[in-house]
């Protein structure tokens, strides 16, 4: 059980990453420029936790590891 969450963890962690990084090259930028809130980086962090966020509850599912309650 504790690969398969930990293959969660993970997996959500890099669909994240390669999706916020996917929706920057589809908008023609660059991850400096797609930052202009708080810090830098501020936006794509924010849209790789939503990535990963969504992937994570799909994985928990089909993985039936049970972290998320019924």
């Amino acid at each position: 059980m504790r690969a398969k969450r930990s293959a969660v963890w993970v997996l959500s962690s890099i669909v994240g990453i390669v999706g916020a990084f996917g929706t920057v090259a589809a908008f023609g930028t660059t991850v400096e420029k797609f930052s202009f809130l708080l810090f830098a980086y501020d936006n794509f962090i924010v849209l790789a936790i939503a990535y990963a966020a969504f992937v994570w509850v799909w994985l928990d599912y089909f993985f039936g590891t049970e972290m998320m309650p019924e």
